[in-house]
């Protein structure tokens, strides 16, 4: 309401000071010589002050008011006979126009520039508030993830470690494999993968029946139907089955059915998400259920066989090395094995250290021993290529311009230093190598020297 009345207080003024400044100089001109009020007989025209100050400061319509107002008055008194003026004055009558014409040009470009001014100054502002919301927008989302980073005392792998912990601990029941460990692994899912509602099953036997009681629940679980087509493609492939964003997701109830399948193609359970975040539903969180997936079966596999791979080196580097070959076929990527024989003890202890302060959190070490007590070691490091294998390499001292010998195979390199008392070779996991060929190699380089392993050119 203030607004409405404050143009239309702001015209009256513009209308008043028009008409009040027109009367006011005559008048003044009166008191300083009342013969000519207009100063007509003045060597400056001080008449054309009121047009001018008006038409700079209102424009075009007043200044012409104020004009006109002037030139009748003159006239009037000019054809009444109330001033002592023998003449017309037309000189200054047009001056007055020409005076008010080039005023409100002036104005009117003033007018225009200020205009622009202002949109500029308005797109500016309008874009400074849109960037202020997005800042505060993001400031607020970043103190949220700074506030959940915070609260999440674990890594992906130290829960990985706690959930395998807890597995093995637990004794083998006639609830199942999943028994006891269901609601671990929908908080993993929860916790890493933005899951926020789904339910895990186990699949009963060889001709992966469904057992539709579903063995935990994340929030209110929608019932899984064993003719869900995602259900269906996931027990056929044994992979990550999800929605298309195109399709309706109101209309289905399962968006990702995700299989808890061992490195041996046996799948022990389904893992069905009714409800996540549509910023999560992208490439690498499928890949993130995927490798989830594949490391939830294979624990479930050790708990229902009753047995413990760190008892076992030989088994757990077969199943490891096993696990890796699999999510570099499923995922595209490539790893690294480096074996390493160290004949001296003083050696032995320096790069044994220097292996273990640069494994990072996925990688795996494997120390065996022969029957004259020499070790060898076994260093897997999977989502490598051969320039992050390079760098290991280059951080514990044993890099290849070093080396004293230089072998080169298909998919291997091999070097020695120290007088042959320090062998090293590597060889590049990828989708083209096979399980067999890996531990036949790895066999041929423990059996044999730098001089015979591998054949290729020195």
């Amino acid at each position: 309401m203030n607004n409405a009345i404050a143009p239309k207080k702001e015209e009256i003024i513009k209308w008043l000071e028009s008409i009040g400044i027109s009367i006011l100089l005559p008048i003044i001109g009166y008191f300083i010589d009342s013969l000519d009020p207009f100063f007509v007989n003045y060597e400056f025209p001080w008449l054309i002050l009121a047009p001018l100050l008006i038409s700079l400061r209102y424009g075009f319509v007043c200044g012409i008011m104020t004009c006109a107002l002037l030139i009748s008055m003159i006239a009037t008194g000019f054809y009444s006979g109330w001033w002592g003026i023998s003449f017309f004055p037309k000189e200054l009558i047009v001056g007055l126009l020409l005076i008010t014409l080039i005023a409100t040009e002036f104005h009117g470009i003033w007018v225009r520039k200020i205009k622009l001014l202002e949109n500029k100054y308005n797109h500016i502002n309008a874009r400074m508030d849109k960037f202020t919301r997005a800042y505060h927008l993001l400031k607020g989302s970043h103190h949220q993830l700074e506030l959940h980073v915070a609260s999440q005392a674990k890594s992906l792998r130290s829960f990985l470690l706690d959930l395998e912990r807890q597995v093995l601990s637990l004794e083998k029941s006639s609830g199942g494999p999943l028994a006891g460990i269901g609601e671990n692994i929908l908080k993993l899912f929860s916790d890493f993968a933005s899951v926020q509602v789904a339910a895990i099953y186990a699949v009963t036997d060889e001709q992966k029946k469904i057992n539709p009681e579903p063995v935990a629940c994340l929030g209110h679980a929608s019932p899984l139907l064993a003719s869900d087509p995602l259900v269906r493609e996931a027990l056929r492939t044994g992979q990550v089955a999800s929605i298309k964003l195109e399709d309706d997701m109101d209309a289905v109830k399962t968006l990702v059915v995700i299989p808890l399948i061992d490195v041996y193609q046996k799948i022990w359970g389904l893992v069905a998400v009714n409800e996540m975040p549509l910023f999560a539903f992208q490439e690498s969180t499928m890949d993130l259920f995927a490798i989830l997936g594949g490391h939830i079966g294979d624990l479930i596999k050790r708990r229902a066989e009753s047995y413990r791979y760190v008892d076992d080196r030989g088994k757990d580097f077969e199943h490891k090395l096993r696990r890796v070959l699999n999510e570099i076929e499923l995922l595209k990527t490539s790893a690294i094995m480096i074996g390493a024989i160290i004949n001296s003890d003083e050696l032995r202890s320096k790069y044994l250290a220097r292996f273990q302060a640069n494994l990072r959190g996925v990688d795996k070490i494997w120390i065996f021993k022969d029957e004259q007590n020499h070790e060898t070691y076994l260093i897997l490091l999977p989502y490598t290529d051969e320039k992050g294998a390079n760098a290991f390499l280059n951080r514990i001292g044993l890099s290849e311009p070093m080396a004293e010998k230089v072998s080169t195979g298909l998919n291997s390199k091999a070097f020695s230093y120290y007088d042959g008392d320090v062998s090293i070779c590597t060889w590049i996991l990828d989708n083209k190598i096979s399980l067999k060929k890996v531990i036949l190699e790895i066999y041929q380089f423990y059996k044999s020297d730098l001089s015979s392993y591998p054949n290729g050119k020195k």
